[in-house]
């Protein structure tokens, strides 16, 4: 049980980690940055829709009422939500 808990949480880990990127900042502070999809897609594994765009339920860019809507599963880490 305890070994299945930690796979989980080790790839969990790996997917916030290869969204992200840091880089300093001009204070020189670092700064984690989520990376912008460059596709339709958005998610851990793509990163965040353009600017405007919401991120649906199934990791798709969009703007309609079925990609914004936070009960139909928007993704406000990802893009817009209404």
């Amino acid at each position: 049980m305890k070994a299945a808990i930690t796979a989980i949480v080790l790839v969990l880990a790996l997917s916030a980690i290869s969204s992200t990127e840091a880089r300093p900042d001009r204070d020189g502070l670092w700064n984690v940055v989520f990376r912008q999809s460059r596709n339709d897609q958005c998610g851990p594994a793509h990163g965040e829709c353009q600017p405007g765009l919401c991120c649906s339920l199934y990791n798709e860019c969009g703007n309609s009422v079925a990609h914004c809507n936070v009960s139909l599963g928007c993704k406000n880490k990802w893009g817009e939500c209404h």
